[in-house]
């Protein structure tokens, strides 16, 4: 069918108002919402104009699918219920008829009561993961687009954060990107209709339509910069806006010069006198019924699977994992970011796991996942991840803090419960000279009574001496460490509660310790550098930043205070500080829990970092008291040479008669796996064809792995 471009603005990267729609499409649009629970999609193609035999309705909107939020994993996820699954799922039957007929269907995005919305996305990496769970299903069930309505979200529920003005600026953005020939609507209503531009964004840039939400009554929305050919002032609730009320609308939409007219909620009755009432005015016709009503039976409910992340990355394979539904099977399937085919990994598994294989390194990919009850779920889909290796070499960067206005934020954390730790590596360049004394480290301090924090100083504190400070009983209980630190001097800093004790240890050793009892509340917004004010900022560098839902134990602290395998139980974050640079930190634990820094630019990147080769003897850097013989003593570590070494040359890499063989891997600054090898004991040359001048992370890791070395190569 011919396509009539209606597109008035060309934007940043996409086309910006309007959308494809069929040749016969109305003027003002035509709008239409279904609620699913109750009527049947179809009836949207029985609604005719008498004369010019024109459908109704340009544009169906499926209400409404969910924005729920996953608390085990901190993740908004998009939910389908059972009629919308029915509807999803059976597209052929309910979608596809429409398409058919020139209309466009699409989804309508929802709060659910569990405290996500599109308003409180905390980090772009988060609205960007729920963009792209929107994306994968327009394309997955044949939809036109998204349509969003900020209602029912109850901020706020579950330890999620507050409304924010970047959230749905960052939605829409990330949405427009992976859909820029899809329709992305907003129903102007709720907090999102008051935060609509942020750092000179606008939700307006990327959205095609606008509608008011308040029936019956004539109010146009303010999204800058949609015109008047985007906008429906006007607002009809089938069967409660009165006949005369909606002739009033359709006369001030005509009149006002504006091209959209919103109908909502669609019923399985004769509505024709109602849409009469509109539509003699707004094209000259009444209209009729052109097809038979079609009743509507409740889909079957079946959940897809939450709890969705990946894990044991190895370059050419990953772990996928989920949570279980009853005693249900799944299937799964995943494929490249930048494919749209995918591949199946298994099919009605009773497992809560599979582990896929044949991956190319360093690269993106998608997978989805869902359900066999006695119907299909629809699909939930997961994270993107990216297949590199989860033992990339630790502690290439560090972050440098001013003390005043650099830090970061990872949004909203629940660490409430009987037991916690913070850990992470600090090199403080001065400490604070003026009351309260403090530097913050990292954690959460919303009130006395919802905190759980690891800082420098306080009144009354030396501020060099760590202070560890959990909220119990509505009361913030703190310890002090005995050790006042040095300045200009790495330290691995940790602290721990386990519903008995706090403790602190410092380098690997216990330093403090208080008796405690009680359950600790922290549901806020999660810092790195920063609590409370600025002027409490740590000024120095950090790395190796972990958060845990557990409390550690020392043997654990002390032999893995410089990298820590994952997935690990109970790791909530992880930021290795190894980005180099950028304003933003990946987590490294599979949550999703991306760090969002300010203030920060390049110079605050650098290379001096309390680790730098391997975990024991990296430990030692900071002034651990053990001593592993095996790596300390020079025969018995691989060398190489020349270093530097010229490109057009061969390296050398001496691995020591005890170690028969082993690995080497090949890493650049920011831990991308480049290459791969074999090595035997002896000398082995290592040809650089896959490399170019510049510095890179040699690693290797001996079979019975007794060594694991890591050194630095720099490539002319």
């Amino acid at each position: 069918m011919k396509k009539k471009s209606i597109f008035t603005a060309l934007i940043a990267m996409m086309l910006q108002s309007g959308s494809l729609i069929n040749a016969q499409q109305l003027s003002p649009t035509g709008i239409c919402y279904v609620e699913v629970n109750n009527n049947n999609l179809l009836n949207a193609g029985a609604y005719k104009l008498q004369t010019s035999n024109s459908y109704l309705f340009n544009v169906v909107n499926i209400f409404a699918a969910n924005i729920n939020y996953d608390t085990s994993r901190g993740r908004a996820y998009l939910y389908s219920n059972n009629n919308v699954t029915k509807v999803l799922t059976n597209a052929d039957t309910y979608i596809k008829p429409l398409q058919q007929k020139g209309m466009k269907v699409v989804l309508t995005i929802l709060g659910n009561h569990q405290g996500a919305g599109i308003c409180n996305f905390p980090t772009r990496e988060a609205a960007k993961d729920f963009a792209l769970q929107l994306a994968n299903t327009v394309n997955t069930y044949g939809l036109d687009g998204i349509d969003f309505d900020d209602e029912y979200s109850e901020y706020g529920n579950n330890g999620t954060g507050q409304p924010n003005d970047s959230s749905f600026v960052m939605l829409v953005q990330e949405l427009r990107a992976l859909l820029p020939n899809k329709i992305i609507s907003f129903y102007y209503y709720g907090p999102a209709a008051s935060r609509l531009s942020w750092n000179g964004a606008r939700v307006g840039d990327n959205v095609n339509y606008s509608w008011n939400a308040m029936y019956g009554t004539f109010s146009a929305p303010n999204v800058p910069p949609l015109t008047k050919a985007q906008i429906s002032p006007a607002a009809v609730w089938m069967g409660n806006t009165s006949n005369s009320t909606t002739t009033s609308l359709a006369t001030q939409t005509k009149n006002g010069g504006y091209g959209v007219f919103m109908w909502y909620d669609l019923h399985g009755t004769n509505e024709t006198s109602q849409l009469s009432a509109g539509t003699q005015t707004l094209y000259g016709e009444p209209t009729v019924l052109s097809g038979t009503l079609q009743s509507w039976t409740q889909g079957t409910n079946c959940d897809a699977p939450i709890g969705l992340y990946t894990s044991n990355l190895t370059g050419t394979s990953a772990k996928l994992n989920w949570s279980a539904v009853g005693t249900n099977t799944y299937d799964i399937d995943y494929k490249p970011a930048s494919s749209t085919t995918w591949t199946n990994a298994v099919s009605a598994t009773s497992s809560t796991y599979v582990t896929i294989s044949g991956l190319t390194a360093n690269t993106e990919y998608d997978w989805r996942i869902r359900t066999n009850c006695s119907v299909k779920s629809a699909y939930m889909f997961a994270p993107r991840f990216t297949s590199t290796s989860g033992t990339t070499p630790t502690g290439s960067y560090a972050l440098s803090l001013d003390g005043s206005t650099e830090s970061g934020a990872a949004g909203s954390m629940n660490l409430s419960g009987s037991a916690l730790s913070f850990e992470g590596w600090i090199k403080p360049s001065s400490f604070k000279s003026a009351s309260p004394y403090i530097s913050s480290i990292m954690g959460t301090e919303v009130s006395d009574s919802n905190s759980a924090f690891l800082r420098l100083g306080d009144a009354g504190l030396a501020n060099n001496k760590l202070q560890f400070v959990v909220s119990i009983n509505n009361v913030q209980q703190k310890l002090a460490s005995a050790t006042a630190l040095n300045a200009n001097t790495w330290y691995h800093v940790a602290a721990t509660y386990d519903g008995s004790n706090m403790k602190i240890y410092i380098n690997g050793v216990l330093d403090a310790t208080k008796a405690q009892t009680g359950s600790v509340n922290s549901t806020g917004a999660f810092n790195v550098g920063y609590l409370y004010n600025t002027s409490r900022n740590f000024n120095g560098k950090i790395d190796e930043v972990r958060v845990w839902k557990r409390a550690l134990s020392q043997t654990e602290i002390s032999q893995n205070m410089c990298n820590v395998s994952v997935p690990a139980t109970s790791l909530a974050a992880y930021w290795k500080f190894n980005e180099g640079s950028g304003s933003t930190v990946q987590d490294t634990s599979g949550n999703g829990v991306t760090l969002t820094l300010t203030g920060v630019d390049s110079s605050n990147w650098g290379t001096d970092v309390p680790c730098t080769t391997g975990s024991s003897a990296l430990a030692r850097t900071a002034g651990q008291k053990a001593i592993n013989v095996r790596e300390t003593s020079i025969k018995n570590q691989i060398k190489l040479y020349p270093n530097p070494v010229s490109k057009s040359s061969s390296l050398t890499v001496s691995v020591p008669d005890e170690y028969s063989k082993g690995k080497l891997t090949v890493y650049d600054f920011n831990g991308r796996i480049l290459d791969t090898k074999s090595l035997n004991s002896g000398d082995n040359q290592y040809e650089l064809s896959r490399v170019s001048a510049g510095n890179y992370i040699i690693q290797f890791e001996s079979h019975d792995g007794n060594l694991k070395q890591s050194e630095k190569l720099i490539v002319k």
